[in-house]
């Protein structure tokens, strides 16, 4: 039997007020160009909008939510003659780097965040006795030549280590199948969907475009390659993605894994601008004139500008208000945006009972299994870690379970790999 852990870190990002979902996602329908019409001034240029979900280079990623922050400001820049005081809405990656970007170039910036801490979805977390820093959000440097964030975290000597995703797979006898073999037919039947798709003269989903198209697969392994080649790569369904657009946005690229720390990026870049924390915003204030901030306990911040970097979740749900409302452009976009889920499930070991075997494990499983993806992270954390994902709608599902069926279903998907000899 796979022994018990001796600890576990579990997340569930669609329950989190503060974000109600991981990152955004093109859905049916959607396109690329929602996101360059958020990313557009309102009011005169007095209110802006950032966040991975505005980015239209790299959104859904860290570096993503940078570029949008760096564009915010940029816009700012260009558009005033004077220092002017901005209203920076949310301490994550998108609003400190407006934040850091403004105040190097004199301008008057306040942050306003919910939580009790900065970071946003860069959760760094410090368990007792794990000896090593645990991300409960962004885990990866993704494609580390698009952007300088493997640069600037040597700097702050946060430590990463490169990730090839070294694959193992498990096939549904319970033996190992070499990754080419295993993958080969469902990518195969994947190519031929998307290809059917262009054709068509409307947008469908992805598992439509599997079934109309007739491209055929083992279902169990097509099942297999699509939760951890899609669902974990994109926090949704094929049944939700984009047959057009959704599979367009991933990374190429090279990666690395951040194991020193992720969230000391956005401390960094906030060091010395003021930042009040537990300040949840209600009301957004805007005209040409310029913003008042309101939370939700009445206190007022007010401001010749404001950026605002709430989740697109967030966003989704009308948990803040926008006086005026959002130009009917805005608010469509926000509409058209789908957000989805990643939630991880770390364990933790004080001994290690597994051989070597790839930093990736996958296996064929019932589709009521909601760990079939596994990462070996014990070279790199230099503990015995292994860190389960799940996506899309099963991770929604999963959100309300409790601490316990989360650890026996890790354990219950763990114990198919010990018994085939890992």
């Amino acid at each position: 039997m796979v022994p018990p852990p001796v600890g576990m870190v579990r997340t569930s990002w669609s329950t989190d007020p503060w974000t109600l979902g991981s990152y955004s996602f093109l859905g049916v329908g959607a396109t690329p160009a929602l996101r360059v019409t958020l990313s557009r001034p309102i009011s005169d240029g007095v209110l802006l909008l950032a966040g991975e979900h505005v980015a239209t280079d790299s959104p859904s990623t860290v570096h993503g939510a940078a570029e949008s922050g760096n564009a915010a400001a940029d816009r700012i820049l260009d558009d005033v003659d004077g220092p002017e005081r901005v209203v920076v809405v949310g301490a994550g990656m998108a609003g400190a780097t407006v934040a850091r970007r403004l105040v190097d170039e004199g301008h008057d910036v306040v942050v306003v965040e919910g939580r009790d801490r900065v970071g946003g979805r860069l959760d760094t977390v410090q368990p007792a006795g794990w000896g090593f820093p645990v991300e409960r959000g962004a885990n990866w440097v993704h494609d580390v030549g698009a952007s300088s964030l493997r640069e600037d975290l040597a700097a702050l000597g946060v430590r990463t280590v490169p990730f090839d995703y070294s694959e193992s797979v498990l096939g549904p006898d319970g033996k190992e199948v070499q990754p080419d073999t295993a993958d080969a037919g469902p990518e195969a039947a994947l190519a031929d969907a998307l290809e059917w798709a262009e054709e068509q003269d409307a947008d469908s989903s992805v598992s439509e475009a599997l079934v109309q198209s007739g491209a055929t697969a083992d279902p169990a392994e097509l099942d297999r390659f699509l939760r951890s080649e899609i669902v974990t790569e994109y926090g949704a369904d094929p049944g939700e993605l984009s047959a057009w657009e959704g599979l367009g946005e991933g990374t190429e690229g090279n990666d690395l894994l951040v194991v020193g720390g992720y969230a000391a990026l956005v401390k960094d870049l906030l060091d010395g601008i003021p930042t009040e924390l537990g300040w949840p915003v209600a009301t957004v204030a805007h005209s040409a004139d310029g913003v008042t901030v309101t939370a939700t306990d009445g206190r007022t911040v007010t401001g010749d500008r404001a950026v605002v970097t709430l989740p697109l979740g967030v966003l989704k749900s009308g948990a803040v208000r926008f006086d005026p409302p959002l130009p009917e452009t805005h608010r469509d976009a926000v509409d058209g945006l789908s957000m989805g889920v990643l939630d991880k499930v770390w364990l933790r070991w004080d001994e290690r009972w597994w051989g070597d075997h790839g930093e990736q494990w996958t296996r064929t499983a019932p589709a009521d299994d909601p760990y079939i993806e596994w990462y070996d992270l014990a070279g790199p954390t230099g503990q015995p870690v292994l860190l389960g994902l799940v996506g899309g709608t099963m991770a929604r599902a999963w959100a309300a379970r409790t601490d316990d069926e989360v650890m026996a279903a890790a354990l219950a998907s763990l114990q198919a790999f010990k018994d085939a000899g890992w």
